[in-house]
């Protein structure tokens, strides 16, 4: 069983400050927006998702102590899982009814269902100004039945391209006896305003002149939330050049407030000048 506490270099009396802490130094070091290791990354992440939950952590705490405890070969089992224990195993033969006498005078006579009510699937496409934030949006969509459902699905913000949410029992409701299926939405993330997107990191294109570029000189930039970014083009300058701006990407993770970073890839044009203009600069 893997130790959390050990994971986050904490000890097992560590406040929920401490373990924040703890894992946010982690996530600078070792994110992998930053350089860091991934495997190391996903790891104290998990710790933290469980250790930051005061119910996660008793269950996870007690399962420590008590779940690997065991007495040699003796096990008890109650008669209604020594039924669904047997029913569970000869479920492969016959048709689906089954009649057994187990231990105990277990009668198990049991129809197997192998019909199920469909899972639902649908595509919800965002923009990248829409998951700066968490939102909530109302979809609509349809039953096999032809009603329309309607359900409010909850988008974190950084969501990823591709990403699939399940929501449980908002699903096909054919069979009327049976548990209703799920909801699927899968998250198509679009680029716009003239910024792409590659993991939490944002990439845009800003265009000088080559004066500029010599000279060097500031340029404005108006993110997708609408605030405007002031960035230094240093002298001499290459076509080309990545600026980076750290922390203004898309967010990693909102408790800690952790970004990917804004790329600015400069795009130098270069004038067409006269004779009179070229005599001008030729002894530059």
């Amino acid at each position: 069983m893997k130790d959390y506490y050990d994971t986050l270099g904490i000890t097992e009396n560590a406040s929920s400050e401490q373990i924040k802490k703890a894992f946010k130094e982690i996530a600078k070091k070792e994110h992998p927006d930053r350089g860091g290791n991934e495997a190391k990354f996903k790891e104290a992440n998990e710790a933290y998702d469980t250790l930051k939950d005061s119910q996660k952590r008793h269950d996870y705490d007690t399962m420590r102590k008590y779940g690997s405890s065991m007495h040699g070969d003796q096990f008890s089992f109650r008669t209604n899982d020594m039924g669904d224990m047997f029913e569970s195993f000869f479920s492969g033969f016959g048709n689906g009814d089954m009649n057994f006498t187990g231990p105990g005078n277990i009668n198990i006579n049991r129809r197997r269902r192998f019909q199920q009510n469909q899972s639902i699937n649908v595509r919800m496409a965002l923009s990248l100004k829409e998951i700066l934030t968490q939102s909530e949006k109302t979809i609509s969509y349809k039953l096999p039945s032809g009603r329309e459902e309607f359900a409010n699905v909850k988008i974190p913000a950084g969501v990823g391209n591709g990403v699939t949410f399940k929501y449980k029992g908002l699903g096909d409701d054919s069979i009327k006896e049976l548990p209703r299926g799920d909801l699927m939405v899968q998250i198509t993330v679009l680029d716009c305003d003239g910024y792409e997107r590659k993991d939490n990191d944002l990439h845009t294109t800003k265009t000088i002149s080559c004066f500029d570029a010599i000279r060097g000189c500031d340029i404005e930039l108006r993110e997708l939330n609408g605030n405007v970014v002031k960035v230094r083009v240093p002298p001499g300058t290459q076509p080309g050049t990545l600026l980076n701006v750290s922390n203004r990407g898309l967010p990693v993770h909102n408790a800690l407030n952790i970004n990917g970073n804004l790329y600015i890839k400069v795009h130098v044009i270069v004038p067409r000048l006269s004779e009179a203009d070229l005599k001008k600069i030729k002894g530059l």
